[in-house]
């Protein structure tokens, strides 16, 4: 009987103290989540050095939720996003690094190269500054500061900054980077793809790094190797349309134009509201003349507008401005209504007018200006007859 009333006692003392909430209820949820934001930037350590960036981002967002005063997770966000080339949201992260921690030369090196990919200089070559004035042994700010000093054209300055993020940190991914790009700038071709190589044994799964060594092989004319190294790249994120434009390029430099076009083709069925994708697409088709597929392509891609995917599918284009992406589709357009004696105010000379005036020292920009131009004086004179001018159809 004093057994029996002894766990009766106890009982209702364990009851009285779950009614006050001084224990908890077995087996009930806790309040906080049960995974540390420590394991989550674990994962995106992980998720990063297997070029799964998006990935990468959402396991350092999930980080963040649980602790969004840790600088590492921000400065870790952000170059994850510069990597997936989310370059506005590297912008956004890299300024709550900051926030989180003002006197930080991570966040102000990364704040520094979010800047730069956001076309903002002068900003970056600040931050840069100041984060090596906070801490002149971290290589990523010497790395990043190169990458600027190079695009400014002060390249025996970026060179000597990409050697200090070397010998600060050999195993820095972004350290050989800027190492290439340093030889790059200056024309150093085989040099370039010899470091980038040296990042690929980094880290082997970054995409951006097996184009840029594509790229250098296509401006040493080794267009097989290029071929090569673009299609690596597609074959690690065949989502990602870059490849699939660097390949249409390059196959055009080497007057393959329907392989050319097949990669085009591919990179809109993956982005058609992309207005660059069209506009290629319109130059391929003015150089196969093709003109009457050329001209709604040249259109989306300088004024954007709707683009009929499928019998149920439409999607909105935005315009390109102009700028040295879009320079071509604007004189390539004029050319094209050239051709076709569309000489009025608002048709030819309208966008080789512009052409010329963004870049009057460009030597393909004038000769288009002067050739097209000297067709509509002929035509506006009377003494020449257009050509047929096919009525545009949709593609399907």
């Amino acid at each position: 009987m004093i057994i029996w009333a002894g766990l009766i006692f106890a009982a209702l003392w364990l009851y009285t103290q779950f009614e006050q909430g001084q224990i908890q209820r077995p087996f009930e949820p806790t309040a906080t989540p049960t995974r540390n934001p420590i394991s989550w930037a674990e994962e995106a350590k992980a998720r990063f050095s297997a070029g799964r960036f998006t990935e990468a981002i959402l396991a350092y967002q999930r980080a963040l939720e649980i602790d969004s005063k840790n600088v590492d997770y921000w400065v870790g966000l952000a170059r994850s996003q510069i990597f997936a080339e989310q370059y506005v949201d590297a912008l956004e992260s890299s300024r709550s690094a900051i926030l989180a921690a003002p006197d930080s030369a991570k966040a102000r090196a990364l704040n520094a190269w979010a800047l730069y990919y956001n076309d903002r200089l002068d900003e970056a070559r600040a931050a840069a500054v100041q984060a090596i004035a906070l801490d002149a042994n971290y290589a990523p700010a010497h790395a990043y500061y190169s990458y600027i000093l190079n695009d400014a054209q002060n390249w025996d300055q970026g060179f000597r900054e990409a050697q200090t993020a070397l010998q600060l940190d050999p195993t820095l991914l972004e350290a050989h980077l800027a190492m290439g790009y340093s030889n790059e700038s200056v024309g150093a071709y085989d040099g370039a793809i010899k470091r980038y190589q040296d990042a690929l044994a980094i880290n082997p799964n970054v995409v951006s790094i097996y184009r840029r060594i594509g790229l250098n092989y296509r401006a040493l004319q080794d267009f097989e190797q290029a071929i090569a190294y673009f299609g690596k790249a597609n074959s690690i994120d065949p989502k990602n349309v870059q490849p699939y434009l660097d390949l249409s390029r390059t196959f055009i430099q080497i007057d393959e134009l329907g392989t050319a076009e097949q990669y085009l083709q591919s990179a809109l069925e993956l982005e058609p509201e992309n207005p660059n994708i069209h506009g290629r697409l319109g130059v391929l088709f003015f150089k196969r003349k093709n003109y009457e597929s050329a001209e709604p392509e040249l259109r989306l891609a300088v004024e954007g507008g709707l683009y009929q995917v499928s019998e149920t599918q439409t999607v909105t284009v935005p315009a390109m401005p102009l700028d040295g992406r879009s320079l071509e589709y604007y004189y390539t357009l004029g050319n094209l209504l050239a051709y076709y004696r569309r000489c009025g105010p608002s048709e030819a000379p309208f966008y080789l007018n512009q052409a010329l005036n963004y870049a009057p020292d460009d030597g393909t920009v004038r000769g288009s200006y002067e050739e097209s131009m000297g067709i509509c004086a002929i035509f506006l004179s009377g003494t020449d007859t257009p050509p047929a001018t096919p009525t545009p159809t949709p593609r399907p």
